[in-house]
């Protein structure tokens, strides 16, 4: 089992700092408003650990977008089930609602949509077949999603999935 050393461990928190703080200001601030210096004020830390872990505000997100998924990822992949897949994305994307509400408000959506398409493991390297599939698949996922946040997730996962068995 791999285990991170102390180094490890304070980048570790080091990101999450940063990330938590970024949240945090976007809560009260359009995103496109918030400065590096705010935000490394915020987190507690200084520039140079802002930039040895993140190249923009952007990648913030991105990389708290992928820790998500792959949570989910995880979590199904435990279940063994594939029956169960649009079950546990649409419980996924209610249990941190709050953040996902949060990229649409900011007009941030296309960050969810680029993660949902990175799930679904689009690579360049595929054939036009498999690539129109996954594709296809990654935009049907978002447009679900999408129009669920669009209605402030007023229903719950199990409400939306009755809808759909329908």
């Amino acid at each position: 089992m791999y285990h991170m050393n102390k180094k490890q461990e304070l980048n570790a928190f080091i990101k999450e700092c940063i990330t938590n703080a970024l949240i945090q200001l976007m809560e009260s601030k359009p995103f496109g408003e918030i400065t590096v210096t705010e935000l490394v004020q915020k987190a507690g830390v200084s520039r140079v650990s802002f930039y040895r872990n993140f190249s923009s505000k952007q990648e913030i997100l991105e990389k708290h977008l992928l820790l998500l998924i792959q949570e989910w990822g995880k979590t199904f992949e435990e279940r063994g089930d594939p029956t169960y897949l649009a079950e546990s994305l649409l419980n996924h994307f209610y249990k941190y609602r709050a953040f996902y509400l949060l990229l649409y408000q900011q007009g941030l959506s296309t960050l969810i949509y680029e993660n949902i398409r990175a799930a679904c493991k689009l690579d360049e390297a595929q054939n036009n077949i498999e690539r129109y599939a996954k594709s296809m698949v990654a935009g049907t996922i978002f447009g679900w999603v999408d129009e669920w946040f669009r209605q402030g997730l007023k229903e719950t996962p199990q409400e939306i999935l009755a809808f759909t068995a329908k």
